[in-house]
């Protein structure tokens, strides 16, 4: 992805918030899952592209609660 068109990318908190997890979790996704798309790094801002979260989230369902 080229640096110059970041359109459509979303922080890291929006990352967290469209997958249905804590951000904290989604920076823990990263490390754990060898697939989970990578960000883009402007500065030290973090961005990510909701098409390949989606795209992961979907081969990657979120787990049911046993409760």
């Amino acid at each position: 992805m080229s640096m110059a068109n970041l359109d459509g990318l979303v922080s890291a908190p929006q990352a967290a918030e469209l997958l249905g997890i804590s951000v904290k979790t989604l920076y823990r996704n990263s490390y754990v899952y060898d697939d989970f798309p990578r960000p883009v790094k402007v500065g030290r801002t973090v961005l990510y592209d909701p098409t390949a979260l989606h795209a992961w989230r979907h081969e990657h369902p979120p787990r049911r609660s046993t409760k």
